[in-house]
């Protein structure tokens, strides 16, 4: 099975520099996003999907929609593909991993002992991955879009980042990634 997958396009919180994993809150693209999205369908038009997934975050779906334009798909919404549950919700970024940072083991650390830790994100995606390969056939091609820990965990998984930079480069907007499951 081939996966291709991508991090959604811009939003008012990436230029806020805030976390956001709750699909309640309204975070979506921005002006910059939309063009994003727009250059990133354009990119992927003449791909052949047999499904698209996407998080429950509304940011996914906005860039999602615009690659689908292309392709006519029924949207799947999979909460395994939301971003981060880390404890930080609406608070800056670099409060989040500047906490992480401090932590003797920022992999397995849980903030305020509760919430998700990276290692419960690795288990979370590899999960979606087990999913994927109950549901589909080897010779199917899956879209799934979603946010950036979600692609860094799939990229560490197959050996194309290591753990250090999963916790400290970031995934580029509107940047797809190319997987074979």
């Amino acid at each position: 099975m081939k996966l291709i997958a991508t991090r959604h396009a811009e939003t008012n919180y990436n230029v806020k520099d805030l976390v956001n994993y709750d699909p309640t809150v309204d975070v979506h693209l921005t002006e910059k996003g939309i063009k994003q999205a727009t250059e990133l369908a354009e990119q992927l038009k003449d791909f052949k999907f047999d499904r698209i997934y996407i998080s429950r975050l509304k940011r996914t779906k906005q860039t999602a929609d615009a690659i689908n334009r292309y392709h006519g798909q029924e949207l799947v919404v999979n909460e395994l593909l939301d971003d981060t549950r880390n404890g930080f919700e609406g608070r800056p970024y670099s409060e989040a991993k500047g906490w992480r940072d401090t932590q003797p083991n920022p992999v397995t650390a849980r903030y305020q002992g509760k919430y998700e830790s990276v290692s419960d994100m690795t288990d979370r995606v590899r999960k979606f991955l087990d999913y994927l390969k109950q549901h589909h056939g080897n010779d199917e091609t899956i879209l799934i879009v979603t946010s950036s820990h979600i692609i860094k965990q799939l990229r560490m998984l197959n050996g194309e980042i290591t753990m250090q930079e999963l916790l400290n480069v970031p995934a580029k907007h509107a940047t797809y990634y190319e997987f074979d499951i």
